[in-house]
């Protein structure tokens, strides 16, 4: 979602800067937090952003990959099953990539609650599973992992913790309380 981060910046923009001193270490002088809060909001969506791009794209190149290794047969064997597995979850998370997105672009700030959890369901933890199971992974030891199908998991997985850290952490739980340090307490 670079492409999600670029069309954001236009519409909304983020690209509307002006420099106001050349010190790099001074603080500006009108609006300090409110643009701070801003950076901080483009910055979690440039995160999520190249999560979603690059998970998105190794989905795909694996898909195509195990596909020309192992084709796609209803009643072949268990990897062409599991092959046409992979392209029904990768056309979901094709599928939750334009609904992030829509929301990244033309629903900004609001978003769909749902969105998160969808992706992490019903794309991100079938795709680590059918990596593991397409690159035979138990049928042999961990060590022997293919390359392809350990970087298809290694994005899935970031993916889903840029998800978890940043929607469902930051705007659903409220477990932490910040208690600024006292005088009575010691430092270590």
């Amino acid at each position: 979602m670079v492409v999600g981060f670029l069309l954001h910046s236009i519409r909304h923009g983020a690209f509307k800067c002006r420099i106001e001193h050349c010190h790099p270490f001074r603080k500006p002088t009108d609006g300090f937090q409110k643009r701070k809060k801003y950076r901080q909001k483009l910055t979690a969506l440039w995160m999520n952003s190249i999560a979603d791009d690059l998970d998105l794209l190794t989905d795909w190149w694996f898909a195509y990959r195990m596909y020309a290794a192992h084709g796609i047969d209803l009643n072949g064997g268990m990897y062409a099953r599991a092959t046409l597995a992979l392209v029904v979850f990768s056309v979901m998370g094709t599928i939750s990539y334009l609904a992030e997105l829509y929301q990244a672009v033309f629903k900004y700030p609001e978003s769909f609650q749902w969105l998160s959890l969808f992706t992490i369901l019903l794309e991100d933890v079938p795709q680590i599973l059918l990596s593991l199971v397409l690159s035979g992974t138990f049928e042999q030891d961990l060590t022997t992992l293919e390359p392809l199908a350990a970087f298809n998991i290694s994005t899935s997985v970031y993916s889903a913790l840029m998800k978890v850290s940043g929607e469902l952490f930051v705007n659903h739980c409220y477990c932490c309380k910040f208690e600024p340090a006292g005088e009575d307490d010691e430092e270590v």
